[in-house]
C-alpha cells in the first residue's frame, strides 16, 4: 500500500518543529556573529543592507499596479491645451462598453454607442452638453463618470 507523505500529521508536525528549531539556531548564530564583528564589518553590513532596502523600495515604486483600478477598467485624465480643455478616457478592460455616457462633474454629458477594449477617446470639454447647452470654455472638471450597460464608475480627473 502506498503511503502519501502528507498522511502522517504527527510526523509532519515533528518536521515543522525541527525546521523551526533549525531557523532559531541560524538566527542565534547570525546574532552572535554580528555581536562579535568589528565596527568596520557592522558599517559595511549597514551600507549593504541600506542599498538592498533602497533597491527593493525603488523596484516596488517603479512597477505598475496589476489589474484595473475600478470595475470597468476606466482611466481618465484631463489636459489643458491651447484649443481648450481635453478629456482623455481609456477603456483599460478587455470588454466592450456599450451605450456609453460620459458625465463631467455630474452635469455635462457626452454619449457614444461603443468604446472598444483598449480604445482611447480624447474629447474636447466643449463637446459635453447639459440640456442642449454646451459646457463653458473655461470648464475645469474634477470628476468623470462613465456610465454604460456594463456598469458605472466615477473617477477623479488628474492632469497629465
Amino acid at each position: 500500500m502506498n503511503q502519501n507523505a502528507h498522511s502522517d500529521p504527527l510526523g509532519a508536525s515533528q518536521r515543522v518543529k525541527e525546521l523551526a528549531g533549525d531557523v532559531r539556531e541560524l538566527v542565534a548564530d547570525l546574532a552572535s556573529g554580528y555581536r562579535r564583528s568589528t565596527r568596520y564589518s557592522k558599517m559595511r553590513g549597514a551600507v549593504i543592507g541600506s542599498w538592498v532596502l533602497l533597491t527593493l523600495l525603488t523596484l516596488w515604486a517603479a512597477c505598475p499596479s496589476s489589474g484595473p483600478r475600478n470595475s470597468l477598467g476606466a482611466e481618465a485624465q484631463i489636459s489643458e491645451e491651447v484649443m481648450g480643455t481635453q478629456v482623455l478616457v481609456r477603456n483599460g478592460s478587455s470588454h466592450l462598453w456599450t451605450d456609453v455616457t460620459l458625465v463631467l462633474d455630474g452635469t455635462w454629458r457626452w454619449q457614444t454607442a461603443t468604446v472598444r477594449d483598449g480604445q482611447r477617446l480624447v474629447i474636447a470639454a466643449s463637446k459635453f452638453t447639459s440640456e442642449g447647452t454646451p459646457a463653458p470654455a473655461d470648464l475645469k472638471p474634477k470628476t468623470l463618470t462613465v456610465q454604460c450597460r456594463q456598469g458605472k464608475v466615477t473617477e477623479p480627473l488628474s492632469a497629465r
